[in-house]
Parts: structure tokens; C-alpha cells; sequence
């Protein structure tokens, strides 16, 4: 063995402290690093032992991505968009979170999205949360494995950018190969997710809702403002109302507080698309309210319904009950969380859909050119593209919308619009709008330029 001089040993130990304290901050900063604070306790006991989000979408999955030596292989396809074709986002994502779920020894996740052409952002975000939550059950459990990513970007130079922006480049932090400077200067970007294992802010600031709610309309303001428009302050405070109301229902409605919400413009396509996706994961509209203890007050209001269609004959393995109820929970005042008469929850998504059409009203009517909002819930899917209108009766009446030609909740919707999506199911609600900015006037503000009463 060899021997240490005595004066070398000495200077060794005197060394030792120096030494175990760089050690001990160079540690915390790998740790700072991975997304280990000092919350990393807590984060790991709300995240559990593997990530719930991939467990909700894994159970509704009818397949699995193929596997091959600990590799995985996610083929997006030329369209992947709620809007445009929701099963085919929903089967995607369900399978892939189940080759995840499943494949315990998964190393290494490769994507494919050269032949990506059309997207939205709500089918782009649930591909990117369940890898990005992989990623987290790593880091959370502090596995020595060693996860990669990689993968070849579309060949559509817009829809590179969308992928570089706020697609999985963003989402995993590949900082190489994000927007330029030139590029992020045209493009304006928001996202926020509120993570089901993210430790609860303590002080007396403005809860996670609020703010993201007030950030969310100064983004939509940006992009009003890249055309010289500008919401009112009336418009202002109403946008900012029904999106704090539409993220509280994410938070207390589902069962299970899981959110994101996201905005994105790119001002140098062609054509400008003002996209938002708001989504949470839990319990669907229709299971929150079926089940409700009967009778209470809300089940007093959707509970005729239901008799109605019913007594009509008019249910089918295309007309369903879970249908009808995510339908009437889009009318004003329903909600599983209103009591009495003076309640007035249930007007967040009301005043979404108002939204929406003032935009559609207000945008550009060329071919391929439409604003469009879809919601799915569970196994339904609604969209929206202005034919049918949160509308009364009569003036001052009540507003509805039932998607059909009168108006009528007591007929059944034209399947166009209100669909079933058979056995294919998704945990929560996603809502999905876009629409192209242009010179017309747009929302919050009259044909003169002064302020609209409408908002």
C-alpha cells in the first residue's frame, strides 16, 4: 500500500470541508438543474411513484406504441388537431402515455413530425405533457438512467416554428434549438400549466389562477395589438372574469387540479392564427354532473332534459346521456357547484362562446379563413364555427345554445356539431379556438373605433 506523507495527509484533511462544501453546491446546482428545489420532498410526494397524468391517459388508451429495445417511436401524422380530427389526437396521445405507462425500461423517445402540416395547440400540448412528464418521473425519482429525446422537425417552415416555440423543443428545454431572435420577435408566446404535483405557493400574493388569468388577456391584447387593436378595459376585465372563472372549474371541478393554458401567434405566416388550448385533466363535464346526489338544485335543471330526450326515444349509441349533459352544462347558470337561484357559477365557458362569436363575427369570412373553438369532454366532442349561436327566444329571454336549427334543447343537436366519440375517452376537457387576425375590427371595439358596448 502506498504510504502518504504526514505534512500531505494534514493538508488533505485541513482540504476536506472546502472540498465536501463545493461538492454539496455543486450537487444542489445539478439538482436546481433537473427541477429539484427545496420543494423536491414535496414535489415527490404529490407526484407519486409515477406520473398520475400518464396513468389517466393510459387507462383510456385501445393501443400501444410499438417498443424495441427500450426505444420509442412516436409517428406524428400530417394532422394533429382537436379541431380538425380530435380521435386521431386523443388515440396518439392515449398510446403513447401507454407505451410509457407500460414500458418501465423506455430509455429513449424519438419524434417524427416531418409529415406535420396542420396542428392546434391543445393535440400538440398533450403529446408534449406526457413526454415531459416522463421526463419528470426521472428526474422526481432521481433515476441514474439516463433519458433521451430526439427527433426530426416538420418540413413546413411555419409549423417548424410552432414546434421550436411552444412544442416539445420549448417543453424539453433544448435551447439550441429554439426561435432566433429575429424569429421569437414575431412570434408571441404564452404558457402556463398548473401541475398536480406542483407544492402550493405560500404569502398573500395573487393565487396561480389569478395571475395566469391576468397574463392570458395581456397576451391576447399583444396580439390584438400586432393589427392596431385593443381590447376595452371593459373587455379587458370580462376576458379576464371568465378565464379565472374557466381555470377555477379546472382546479375544483375535475377532481384532480391539472391545467395548462396556452396562447401563440406567429406574425409572419401568411395568414396570422390567434390560437388558445385550455385543458385540465380529471372528471369530464358530463361525469362531474351525472354524478351530483339527486335531487339537488343543478340536477333540477338538467333532470327535464334528460325526461325529455328520453321520453322522445331520442337516445342511441349516437345520442347519449353523457352527451345531452355536457350540452346543458354549456348553457349560462349550470354548474355542479351552484346551490340556489342567486348562484351564478357556470358562466365562464357562456362568456368563452360569446366570446368566440364576436371574433368569428368580426374576422375575416374568406374560404379557409373562419374562426373555429371545439370543447371535448370525456367522449364528447362540440365545435363551433359560428352556424349555431348562444341566443334568447325572445329579447331579454334567456340565452342557449342547443346546436340545432330552432334552438331547442328538447331536440337533439345536428350531429355535425355534437358528436359522441364512441369508446375513445379523454380525462378532463379540452378547449381548442382559432382564429385569423386581420384588419377588420376585432373584439372590444366598435366600427368607429370607439368603445363597444358589448363587453
Amino acid at each position: 500500500m502506498k504510504r502518504i506523507p504526514l505534512e500531505q495527509a494534514l493538508m488533505a484533511l485541513r482540504r476536506r470541508p472546502a472540498l465536501d462544501l463545493q461538492k454539496r453546491k455543486r450537487i444542489a446546482a445539478q439538482r436546481r438543474r433537473r427541477g429539484l428545489s427545496t420543494e423536491s420532498g414535496e414535489r415527490r410526494d404529490l407526484f407519486g411513484p409515477r406520473s398520475k397524468v400518464i396513468g389517466l391517459l393510459a387507462r383510456h388508451a385501445f393501443r400501444s406504441l410499438a417498443a424495441q429495445k427500450r426505444k420509442i417511436t412516436v409517428k406524428v401524422p400530417p394532422v394533429l388537431s382537436i379541431l380538425d380530427a380530435p380521435e386521431d389526437a386523443i388515440v396518439l396521445a392515449c398510446s403513447f402515455a401507454r407505451a410509457l405507462h407500460e414500458g418501465k425500461s423506455i430509455r429513449t423517445i424519438t419524434f417524427h413530425h416531418q409529415q406535420l402540416r396542420k396542428y392546434d395547440l391543445a393535440a400538440n400540448a398533450l403529446l408534449d405533457i406526457v413526454a415531459s412528464e416522463f421526463e419528470a418521473q426521472f428526474k422526481i425519482k432521481r433515476s441514474r438512467a439516463r433519458l433521451r429525446f430526439n427527433g426530426y422537425l416538420p418540413n413546413e417552415a411555419s409549423v417548424q416554428r410552432f414546434i421550436r416555440a411552444i412544442g416539445i423543443i420549448k417543453h424539453l428545454g433544448v435551447e439550441h434549438e429554439a426561435p432566433s431572435e429575429a424569429e421569437a420577435s414575431q412570434l408571441e408566446v404564452f404558457d402556463s400549466r398548473q401541475k398536480h404535483y406542483s407544492p402550493k405557493k405560500k404569502g398573500t400574493g395573487a393565487g396561480k389562477v389569478d395571475s395566469t388569468a391576468r397574463r392570458f388577456v395581456d397576451h391576447i391584447n399583444k396580439c390584438l395589438n400586432t393589427t392596431k387593436h385593443e381590447l376595452t378595459p371593459d373587455g379587458l376585465n370580462s376576458l379576464t372574469e371568465y378565464i379565472t372563472e374557466i381555470l377555477n372549474n379546472a382546479e375544483e371541478h375535475p377532481g384532480f387540479v391539472d391545467w395548462t393554458l396556452q396562447g401563440y401567434l406567429d406574425q409572419s405566416a401568411p395568414t396570422p392564427w390567434c390560437e388558445i388550448a385550455i385543458f385540465n385533466f380529471g372528471r369530464s363535464i358530463a361525469e362531474s354532473l351525472l354524478q351530483l346526489p339527486k335531487p339537488c338544485y343543478t340536477w333540477d335543471q338538467i333532470g327535464p332534459y334528460v325526461e325529455m330526450h328520453s321520453g322522445k326515444r331520442l337516445f342511441s349509441p349516437d345520442w347519449r346521456e353523457q352527451d345531452l349533459t355536457t350540452v346543458v352544462a354549456l348553457q349560462p347558470d349550470v354548474s355542479s357547484k351552484n346551490r340556489t337561484v342567486e348562484d351564478t357559477r357556470g358562466q365562464g365557458t357562456v362568456d368563452l362562446i360569446q366570446f368566440f362569436q364576436r371574433v368569428y363575427e368580426e374576422c375575416t369570412n374568406a374560404k379557409n379563413c373562419a374562426a373555429e373553438m371545439a370543447i371535448l369532454s370525456g367522449s364528447t366532442y362540440i365545435r363551433f364555427d359560428g352556424t349555431h349561436k348562444l341566443a334568447s327566444d325572445e329579447p331579454g329571454g334567456r340565452r342557449k345554445i342547443a346546436f340545432n336549427a330552432t334552438n331547442d334543447l328538447n331536440e337533439r343537436p345536428d350531429p355535425t356539431f355534437v358528436r359522441p366519440l364512441g369508446k375513445l375517452h379523454f380525462p378532463g376537457t379540452i378547449i381548442s379556438i382559432r382564429f385569423p387576425l386581420t384588419s377588420a375590427t376585432l373584439v372590444g371595439e366598435s366600427e368607429n373605433g370607439t368603445e363597444s358596448d358589448e363587453d
